[in-house]
């Protein structure tokens, strides 16, 4: 019964708000029942600020979406999470594999209480479109994430309102594919365009976006799994993916690193983001504890100096996933630094150093501009991206080489990540000193590709750049493990590391100061051998989808066996 009660609740969870422009500006202040809460226009608002703060919960996007090892990082020993760390889990795993599943629904059950009662309201009937697209838009979003994590799901069509009709057995994907693609081709028509006022909220833009993304992932699963050659779907993502580009609306931040850090939210290459804020409010995140760069303190003293815990950190053989002139992407990526707490400065780390480990430093906290910084311990407000306008441009380059092989337009689409990638802070890429005094690297090997470069020339060469492009652009954002998922490739990518780690034991030492001898660098990539076979050692192809919770198949007997290879 318990189990039961717990889904009743979640109806009345969204009625506590009062509507304003910002989305994280609303503060509770009753909860009324669901009868009575939607009756005005400022009821409606209510609704779908309470639909989108089901982005920050723990299981969607406020701590666990990139928990889950890659190539690109894994959690440490300390964070073992029950298996997760080294895909030991199983389907009774509550720290991580049940929060996304509960969360995910606790959201769809909040967006399907606003698209079931919001169209009754007496208001403006383009702005009530409005609303009722945002809130699919969310729903579809949340569909998408659970049906890459765990295949056929209970699909929701309404809200839960009482104890009745609880038992609802697993819908099969593809038809989840055709419910959330049609409520996405809704917000196409009705969702507004890009402006200022509406950051954070879903527009036109960010339903082609997820609507691309949706459509590269169903070929390239059908391509995986021998059920067609995906061409359709490929022709509709390149064209969602085209339509942004061409809509003039964003571009990328000059400067790698403006994409992230806290002083420039809502930048022009935001399509659409997370909003978080702090220090007290309850709708910050953990982002900059988990991942970020280690400092010579401990405790509170590491936080204030804008340390982190390196709960996640980065797989080591990842920097070499970069050109060596790609050096601002890699260095932002992966940091080989340490904070100095005392003086705020900090020192670099040995390339065989494994205290500090390499760092996944993507969204640090450093440097400190911040006055009680100490404050924001779990409470940061740095925005989490789920679509960057360059993903925009991964994804039309990866379609468009499905479609018609290389071609130099697709081509250009990365040629841009290229460019900008060049452009170095004179200041040093780690201090981040603002405002920025950026340069273009005329002497780097980061050049243009052309058609006749090996590295894009044929449709095979081309995909496995895109599958590092993707890694080199989007690391530490949640992406990978879907995108090894969907091609196919977890465990061979996975388990193919510790080959590349053994041929760093024969390669030429970095230069380095002071510099390392043959014994520590031999022993260092040993070590990492040794770690990361424990790491991939149970590693199977059935973890290309999670366990279904014990607890739901419990409360809901209708859901069936549990997915393969878990019990």
């Amino acid at each position: 019964m318990k189990n039961k009660i717990k889904y009743l609740y979640l109806v009345v969870l969204i009625s506590g708000f009062v509507a304003c422009s910002d989305l994280l500006e609303e503060v509770p202040v009753s909860q009324p029942s669901v009868e009575n809460s939607f009756k005005t226009e400022a009821n409606a608002r209510a609704a779908i600020v309470g639909v989108y703060s089901s982005l920050h919960l723990e299981g969607v996007y406020g701590k666990s979406q990139s928990l889950f090892t890659t190539d690109e990082n894994n959690a440490g020993s300390k964070v073992p999470l029950s298996g997760l760390n080294l895909y030991t889990f199983t389907a009774d795993n509550v720290e991580v594999i049940l929060p996304i599943w509960r969360d995910h629904y606790q959201g769809i059950n909040r967006a399907n209480l606003a698209i079931s009662k919001i169209p009754s309201i007496d208001m403006d009937v383009t702005e009530r479109n409005t609303l009722v697209a945002e809130a699919k838009f969310i729903k579809a979003l949340l569909y998408f994430n659970l049906i890459r994590y765990y295949g056929d799901v209970p699909y929701k069509e309404s809200e839960t309102t009482s104890l009745n009709n609880l038992n609802i057995p697993r819908t099969p994907v593809d038809t989840i594919y055709k419910n959330i693609i049609r409520d996405l081709e809704y917000g196409v028509e009705h969702l507004k365009v890009k402006a200022t006022g509406i950051a954070g909220h879903a527009t036109q833009d960010a339903a082609k976006t997820l609507l691309s993304s949706i459509y590269l992932t169903k070929g390239t699963m059908a391509k995986r799994d021998n059920t067609g050659n995906g061409l359709a779907d490929f022709t509709l993502a390149a064209r969602y993916a085209k339509e942004v580009i061409d809509s003039n609306r964003y571009r990328l931040c000059p400067y790698f690193p403006d994409a992230f850090i806290v002083q420039n939210k809502n930048n022009d290459e935001i399509v659409f983001d997370v909003q978080f804020k702090s220090p007290g409010l309850g709708v910050g995140n953990t982002i900059g504890i988990n991942m970020g760069i280690p400092s010579t303190a401990s405790g509170v003293d590491n936080l204030s100096a804008g340390g982190s815990q390196g709960a996640i950190r980065a797989n080591p053989y990842h920097q070499f996933y970069y050109e060596v002139a790609d050096s601002i992407r890699m260095q932002w990526t992966n940091a080989r630094i340490l904070i100095n707490a005392a003086t705020g400065g900090y020192t670099k780390v040995s390339a065989v150093s494994t205290n500090p480990p390499v760092s996944a430093a993507k969204f640090r906290r450093y440097p400190v501009r911040s006055p009680g910084f100490v404050l924001q311990t779990s409470d940061y407000d740095v925005n989490w991206p789920i679509f960057r306008y360059a993903e925009v441009l991964l994804i039309y380059a990866e379609a468009s080489n499905e479609i018609n092989g290389p071609t130099q337009e697709a081509i250009d689409a990365l040629n841009m990540l290229r460019s900008r990638a060049r452009n170095t802070n004179i200041r040093g890429v780690h201090r981040d000193i603002l405002p920025r005094s950026l340069t273009l690297q005329r002497s780097t090997g980061l050049v243009n590709l052309t058609l006749s470069n090996p590295l894009v020339s044929t449709p095979t060469a081309f995909k496995n750049y895109i599958i590092l492009e993707r890694s080199r652009e989007l690391s530490q954002e949640g992406k990978r493990w879907f995108d090894l998922v969907r091609w196919g490739i977890l465990k061979t990518t996975l388990r193919g590391l510790n080959a590349k780690y053994t041929a760093k034991i024969s390669e030429t030492r970095p230069v380095e100061v002071p510099p390392i001898t043959s014994t520590k660098w031999i022993n260092y990539w040993n070590g990492r051998i040794e770690e990361w076979n424990l790491i991939t050692g149970a590693l199977q192809d059935f973890h290309m989808l999670l366990p279904i919770p014990n607890n739901e198949r419990q409360a809901n007997p209708s859901i069936g066996p549990n997915n393969p290879g878990y019990n």
